[in-house]
């Protein structure tokens, strides 16, 4: 079942209502009816609240790619370079450079400053 909307609702809050719908059903595993009206009403919501103006909705690529870097920050145990690399399947370089840039924010954001 999938989420039927009038002809003439906005498409992008289509798109959210979909999307919401969908989540709801296949996490939540709620059914059609509960689904449907939750999702209607995220996205009733962003049109009350975003409605009137041209708002830019980002990829959120930046945003991604940090959780993905802290991730790997994460499983990082100082020698399994090339496990990361195929894990994340990226070069054991760009594995390098993550691990390196992270470990420098980490003791910079553990220091304090002297004044």
């Amino acid at each position: 079942m999938s989420l039927m909307l009038d002809d003439d609702y906005p498409e992008a809050l289509g798109l959210i209502a979909n999307a919401a719908y969908t989540w709801l059903v296949e996490h939540l595993k709620l059914d059609h009816q509960t689904a449907a009206e939750a999702a209607l009403s995220i996205a009733e919501r962003a049109r009350k609240e975003l409605g009137g103006g041209h708002q830019y909705i980002p990829k959120g690529r930046d945003y991604e790619l940090s959780r993905r870097d802290r991730q790997i920050y994460g499983k990082f145990h100082g020698d399994n370079y090339t496990q990361l690399a195929r894990e994340f399947d990226l070069t054991e370089m760009r594995i390098r450079q993550i691990v390196d840039r992270c470990r420098k924010a980490d003791i910079k954001a553990r220091q304090t400053g002297l004044f």
